[in-house]
């Protein structure tokens, strides 16, 4: 007898004689990590400027003159996280989770520490440690792009993309340490 008919169970799960189809089981996954991706999203914009012009402290800092606008780097990085929920999607789909290590709990690792990085530098007004979290995600991000890449590879692609983002805001996050020291 069982407690709960397979429809209750967490869509990774296969279970036989299960009425869900394939297609359906891959809508529900692609709806979960996009979900988990998007509170990732929102939990990092809670510290980050408004799109109302509060920006904080964060005009008082010298800048590089390459240094673009939080207007263009916010949207930017929220567009990431959709990209991050497909990536995975993607990697789930082949079932690499199972025999791969690190596939799922890299992922969850890179999302947290891409998250809080607002939250350290705009929440405490702190470059460095905004810097050393960033690190922390380029490092990351390059071990899973090299685990995703020989998996599946237009998620090896996405995730190269991301990568490059990250390259991008590494050197960026370093001037501003540099530059208001």
């Amino acid at each position: 007898m069982q407690l709960l008919p397979p429809s209750f169970l967490p869509f990774w799960m296969e279970v036989e004689g299960d009425a869900e189809s394939p297609k359906q089981r891959q809508g529900h996954a692609l709806a979960f990590f996009a979900g988990v991706c998007g509170l990732a999203a929102f939990y990092a914009s809670l510290y980050a400027p408004s799109g109302a012009g509060n920006w904080g402290w964060y005009p008082r800092l010298a800048k590089p003159a390459w240094a673009p606008s939080p207007a263009f780097t916010g949207p930017v990085s929220t567009l990431f996280y959709l990209v991050l929920a497909v990536s995975i999607w993607r990697i789930w789909r082949t079932g690499a989770f199972r025999t791969v290590p690190f596939t799922l709990a890299g992922f969850a690792g890179l999302l947290f520490l891409q998250s809080i990085w607002s939250t350290l530098f705009y929440g405490l007004q702190s470059p460095l440690l905004g810097l050393a979290d960033l690190l922390l995600v380029a490092l990351l991000a390059a071990i899973l792009w090299l685990t995703y890449h020989p998996i599946d590879k237009l998620a090896g692609r996405l995730w190269l993309a991301y990568l490059c983002w990250v390259a991008f805001l590494l050197p960026l996050n370093a001037a501003l340490v540099y530059l208001n020291r």
